[in-house]
């Protein structure tokens, strides 16, 4: 927990008047007492006149207020402090931790999990915020209130202060018992919070699977039984958390009424001698003093019993600002700028294989292939061949296990990553926006594309004709997640993202899925002409996509069991066989390639007539 008192750094001006502000309002508190000891010492005088006495009285009460209106402002000041200091020290942490997360690799994304981040982003942090903020005040108030308000009770009437021997070491035995019985229930509660959020997301953003299997009760009993799980720990902790304040409240009144009958007990009747009267005096007084160091007790108390919970949080976010990514830079990367023209837009596989870091058989072995400039290279094969391994090897999502993988030339592990990723326009599997406008979406591959520039790329994705015929265009909303958009549509955006960056290296991975036959060939035909010289690897399920590629790779058990173009696969790549067999017949496949043959034909007209 002590670890993450460092994001308060740039704030400690606000710790340090707070700190100031604490002192005052504890030292005026207890001058309180001192200034009803002295009214009750004008009360016993009788050598004063009734006149001076009122006087005496009132000028006492007249400093008392102030001193009660300058510990109010000290409350409010120190109240103000504590909340920005409080929330400024959770936007450190968060902002450290969202920095961390993007740096993860995706090994250490699936280590974690996405619903405990998110749990430990938000639950934890708040938690810890708000024991921070308690502790601020806490710990700086109460040991003053208690150390200052002890001295003076002992400097009174050493006598009547010994109650204090008693009652503050059951105090403290009742505090440390609650701490060590709690302190591992605090964790279980963060732990069955995470997995109360998987059920919750899952059902969520899975709730149209959920109603299409009519599973909405197996789904209701799964968070209801983990629900239950996280109550019952709540009701136990909470249970031994119930035992330590009636407990202090017990001593606390037998602490202050111990009090009153030691010193009553030692006026042994007598009241009007000058001794009993200054002893009725402390009593008064001392019993004022118990009250200030029984309250610091209890807050210490109370902030004790905090500690587990915020200490079970701090655990949590340590462990993600602890884990180093598998993936870092080099110590001094390639400069960008030194790399030959000859080189640019190529991609080459030597030798990799790849073995995912909690797997025992690698998913890729012994891959060896060339991405030239200007081509288009395929990879093909069945489902958990590794297409989309080799593709997250190249920007560096993963490392080779065995081998190189070169980009321009150059190792990847030379590159910085950014550097390597600007290189490369990646369209992932799973087509993904973000809540914004369709035109920040865009933006996200190049911040500072042309208007001109949007509406090509939108133009090539095949995507114009559906924005524009939105209200606000390109300014039309974007919900979460892309919801208000179809599968295709995504995906013609996400490939519109892709295309604005004009990178040297284009990769889909099995972006087109979802596009119609038509669309699909409209698109591939227009991004031929619009990528120039850049290379483009696309990852396909439909043999139908890639019968004009470059280069097809056939993949098959993780190695590559023929690759070449389509007319030479047909006859010496047994496995390609068997996918177009599955899928296409001879007159299909001439039937493809006449319909694109039209389309390239309808372009030219067009190009033509303009």
């Amino acid at each position: 927990m002590f670890k993450l008192v460092k994001y308060i750094k740039n704030i400690w001006w606000a710790l340090a008047l707070n700190t100031c502000l604490i002192v005052c309002q504890a030292w005026l508190q207890l001058t309180l007492p001192d200034f009803m000891s002295d009214i009750l010492r004008i009360l016993q005088d009788f050598k004063l006149s009734s006149e001076q006495r009122l006087i005496d009285i009132w000028t006492n009460g007249g400093i008392m207020l102030g001193i009660c209106f300058g510990i109010l402002l000290c409350a409010v000041a120190i109240g103000i402090l504590n909340s920005i200091v409080g929330a400024i020290y959770a936007r450190n942490i968060r902002e450290a931790i969202f920095k961390k997360v993007m740096s993860f690799s995706l090994f250490e994304f699936n280590q974690f999990g996405t619903s405990t981040l998110l749990t430990r982003t938000t639950n934890d942090i708040n938690v810890l915020k708000d024991t921070f903020t308690s502790f601020c005040r806490t710990v700086v108030f109460s040991p003053v209130m208690l150390i200052v308000a002890i001295i003076k009770s002992v400097m009174l009437d050493w006598q009547m202060s010994l109650v204090f021997v008693v009652a503050l070491p059951i105090l403290a035995v009742a505090i440390i018992i609650t701490f060590i019985v709690a302190s591992p229930l605090f964790t279980q509660i963060q732990n069955r919070l995470d997995k109360v959020t998987v059920v919750l997301r899952e059902g969520l953003t899975g709730v149209r699977v959920v109603r299409a299997f009519n599973q909405q009760e197996q789904e209701f009993a799964k968070f209801t039984d983990r629900n239950q799980k996280m109550t019952n720990t709540i009701i136990k902790v909470n249970r031994t958390l119930s035992f330590v304040s009636p407990v202090i409240n017990i001593v606390f009144n037998f602490t202050y009424l111990a009090v009153f009958f030691v010193g009553f007990a030692m006026l042994d009747g007598v009241l009007l001698t000058k001794s009993s009267l200054e002893t009725f005096t402390n009593v008064i007084t001392i019993s004022n003093y118990s009250s200030n160091i029984m309250m610091s007790f209890l807050m210490l108390g109370m902030i004790f019993i905090q500690l587990p919970s915020a200490n079970a949080c701090a655990k949590r976010i340590q462990a993600v600002l602890d884990t180093n990514p598998s993936i870092k830079d080099p110590e001094n990367p390639i400069n960008v700028n030194d790399i030959p023209e000859d080189n640019k837009c190529t991609v080459e596989f030597k030798n990799v294989t790849f073995t995912f870091p909690d797997a025992t058989e690698p998913t890729l072995k012994d891959i060896n292939f060339v991405v030239k400039p200007g081509q288009t290279t395929a990879i093909i094969g069945s489902t958990g061949s590794g297409k989309s391994s080799i593709i997250n090897l190249i920007p560096r999502f993963f490392d080779t296990t065995i081998g190189e993988i070169l980009v321009d030339g150059v190792n990847v592990k030379k590159y910085s990553q950014k550097d390597l990723r600007d290189k490369i326009g990646f369209v992932p599997q799973q087509a993904r926006l973000f809540t914004g406008t369709i035109k920040e979406n865009l933006l996200f591959g190049n911040p500072n594309a042309t208007d001109e520039e949007l509406n090509s790329a939108l133009a090539v994705s095949q995507a114009l004709h559906f924005v524009s015929k939105k209200e606000n265009g390109i300014d039309s909303f974007v919900s979460q997640g892309g919801k208000n958009f179809s599968g295709g549509q995504k995906q013609r955006l996400s490939i519109a993202r892709a295309l604005i960056k004009k990178p040297e290296i284009y990769i889909f991975d099995d972006s087109f899925s979802a596009l119609d036959f038509k669309t699909d060939i409209k698109l591939r035909t227009a991004l031929k002409t619009y990528v120039g010289n850049s290379s483009v690897i696309v990852v396909a399920q439909r043999v139908s996509s890639i019968l004009d590629a470059d280069n097809i790779i056939v993949l098959n058990d993780g190695t590559i069991a023929g690759q070449g173009t389509h007319d030479e696969l047909l006859l010496n790549c047994p496995v390609y066989q068997q996918i177009v067999m599955s899928q296409l017949d001879k007159d299909e496949i001439e039937k493809t390639l006449k319909m694109k043959q039209q389309i390239i034909d309808s372009k030219d007209d067009e190009e033509e007539d303009e």
